[in-house]
C-alpha cells in the first residue's frame, strides 16, 4: 500500500521585506516630488501675469522710484499687425522711413538674478530746459497762492493742496513759481497716489477687495491701469501671493503724458493730475511728429532686429550693451494731427545718457532707462495717450 509521507512545511522568511522596499522607493518618489526643486509652470495666455507684474522692491524700500532695472520681467505680446518702430542706431534705415527697423522682440524669460541699476544723482542727471525748469533747489518762491497751497500741505490737507496746484499749473507763473509747483506736486502726488497711504476724500484712487480667482492683470485693466503699478503702490512683490478679501490701494487710469518739445520734458498726468516730468530727448530736425499718439504695445529687454536695408546686419541681442532700445520699449500709434496714421515710433530708454535734452535721435523719444523703466509700468496698452507739442 503507497503512501505519501508528509513532507515537512516551508517557511517562507522575512515576508515584509519586498512590501517594505517597495513602499520605501514610493515614499522617496513622492517626497521627491513634493520637496523637491521647483518646476517651471505653464500658463495660459489668460492667466500670463506679462509685463504689468514685475517683481518690485520690498515694501518701505519706495518702490515707485526705485530703479526699473530692479524688476525681473515678463514681455508684453506684440499685436499682430505691429508696424516696425524707429531705432537711434546708426544704419538701421529703410528707403521708406530713414529711421524704421524691424520690430523689437521679446527676449524671453526675465533673469534669475536681475541686475539693480542706482538712479542718476541731480548733480549727474540730464535736466530738461524751458522756461519752466524744476530742477531748482526746494525752496519758496514768494508767491502768495503757491504759498498758501504749501501751507496746506503742511497741514496735512494734501487732497486740498494737490487741488490748488495744479489749477496753478495751469494759470500764468513766472518761472520760479512755475518751478515750485511743479517739485510740490511731484511730492504730493507721490503720497497720495503712489504710495499704499489712503485718503478717503481721495477721488483718483480706490480701496479693491480682491474677489476670489480675481488676479491683478485683470483688476488693472478694471481701471485702466497695468497690473505692475498696483504692485508698486501696495508693495506686492508676488502677484501670485494676492489673495481673497485682501485689500489694495487701485488708482483711477489712465496714465497718460505729455511731450513739450521744445523743453525737452515729458510730463505724467493722471487724468488731469500732473506727477511728475522726465527730461527726453527727440527726433533731429523735426523728426519727433507732433500730435496725439496712443500707446500700442510694450516690450521689456526688446531685441533689436535692422532690416534687410541696414548698412550694419548685425541683430543685438537683449541684454547687449549696444542695444540702442534700453531695457524697454513702448510702441505708439498717431490717431491725432500729424501723428495720425503713423506707427513705428515709439519711446525707449538709450545707451547714450548725455543725448538726453538733445534733438538727436531719428524720430523716437529717449528717456533714461530708469525713467523709462517707471513710465512703462504706467502706461496702459490702448488707453493710454502720449500728446506731443511745440
Amino acid at each position: 500500500m503507497a503512501y505519501y509521507r508528509a513532507q515537512p512545511r516551508r517557511q517562507r522568511r522575512f515576508p515584509w521585506i519586498p512590501t517594505v522596499g517597495v513602499l520605501a522607493v514610493v515614499g522617496v518618489v513622492l517626497g521627491w516630488w513634493y520637496w523637491g526643486p521647483p518646476r517651471p509652470v505653464r500658463v495660459t495666455e489668460a492667466e500670463a501675469p506679462g509685463a504689468d507684474q514685475a517683481r518690485l522692491p520690498p515694501a518701505g524700500e519706495s518702490p515707485l522710484w526705485a530703479s526699473s532695472t530692479e524688476a525681473g520681467r515678463v514681455d508684453d505680446k506684440l499685436a499682430p499687425d505691429a508696424k516696425p518702430p524707429l531705432a537711434d542706431s546708426p544704419g538701421a534705415t529703410t528707403d521708406e522711413h530713414p529711421d524704421e527697423v524691424l520690430e523689437p522682440q521679446p527676449a524671453g524669460a526675465p533673469p534669475a538674478e536681475p541686475v539693480s541699476v542706482p538712479p542718476q544723482s541731480s548733480e549727474s542727471r540730464p535736466k530738461a530746459t524751458g522756461e519752466d525748469d524744476d530742477s531748482r533747489p526746494d525752496k519758496p518762491s514768494g508767491n502768495a497762492a503757491v504759498a498758501a497751497a504749501r501751507r496746506l500741505y503742511q497741514a496735512g490737507k494734501l487732497i486740498q493742496a494737490r487741488q490748488e496746484l495744479n489749477a496753478l499749473l495751469e494759470s500764468k507763473l513766472d518761472n520760479a513759481a512755475r518751478a515750485e509747483v511743479r517739485r510740490l506736486l511731484t511730492r504730493i502726488s507721490t503720497e497720495t497716489v503712489l504710495s499704499k497711504r489712503c485718503f478717503p476724500d481721495d477721488p483718483l484712487v480706490e480701496t479693491y477687495t480682491v474677489q476670489p480667482g480675481e488676479v491683478l492683470i485683470n483688476i488693472g485693466k478694471r481701471y485702466d491701469v497695468p497690473a505692475g503699478v498696483i504692485m508698486r503702490i501696495n508693495g506686492i512683490s508676488d502677484a501670485t501671493r494676492v489673495h481673497a478679501e485682501q485689500k489694495i490701494k487701485v488708482p483711477r487710469g489712465p496714465f497718460h503724458a505729455r511731450i513739450h518739445k521744445s523743453q525737452f520734458r515729458l510730463d505724467v498726468y493722471l487724468g488731469e493730475l500732473y506727477l511728475r516730468s522726465f527730461p527726453v530727448a527727440l527726433g533731429a530736425e523735426r523728426e519727433t511728429p507732433e500730435g496725439v499718439w496712443r500707446v500700442k504695445n510694450r516690450l521689456a529687454n526688446p531685441t533689436y532686429f535692422p532690416p534687410a536695408s541696414a548698412e550694419y546686419k548685425r541683430v543685438i541681442a537683449a541684454d547687449d550693451p549696444k542695444n540702442p532700445l534700453g531695457e524697454h520699449w513702448i510702441g505708439l500709434e498717431g490717431i491725432e494731427g500729424d501723428a495720425v496714421g503713423r506707427e513705428g515710433y515709439g519711446i525707449h530708454g538709450t545707451i547714450e545718457p548725455d543725448s538726453i535734452g538733445k534733438a538727436v535721435s531719428l524720430g523716437c523719444i529717449r528717456l533714461l532707462n530708469e525713467d523709462v523703466g517707471l513710465l512703462f509700468d504706467l502706461m496702459q496698452p490702448g488707453r493710454s495717450t502720449v500728446t506731443i507739442l511745440p
